[in-house]
């Protein structure tokens, strides 16, 4: 859930505890529209600005993995990949061979 969601549902939250009955959806939006002033919209380069501003501050908010999870985790990916080919390689084989037979004795 986003944060726009969020307030959204907090604000929903607040004005049913006040009492107050709950516009629907088309009323809030138009109030909101006639709500808020009409501003100058932004250049191409203050909005690519805003956007990597935006991307910098979430990505301090993540949890990097450790060295030693990365280790761990690479590991666990390429043994499943090499497993999984060589499953899908015996398979392969196994089905060609069994084509190869039906031929056979079709002939």
């Amino acid at each position: 859930m986003n944060r726009e969601m969020r307030r959204i549902q907090e604000r929903e939250e607040r004005l049913q505890k006040k009492g107050e009955p709950r516009k629907d959806k088309a009323s809030r939006r138009a109030a909101s529209l006639q709500s808020k002033p009409q501003t100058e919209r932004k250049s191409f380069i203050q909005r690519i600005g805003g956007y990597l501003h935006e991307v910098r501050q979430e990505m301090r908010k993540v949890t990097w993995p450790t060295r030693e999870q990365m280790i761990a985790f690479t590991t666990v990916t390429i043994v499943t990949s090499v497993v999984l080919t060589g499953v899908i390689f015996g398979i392969d084989i196994l089905m060609k061979e069994f084509v190869f037979k039906i031929f056979e004795w079709a002939q």
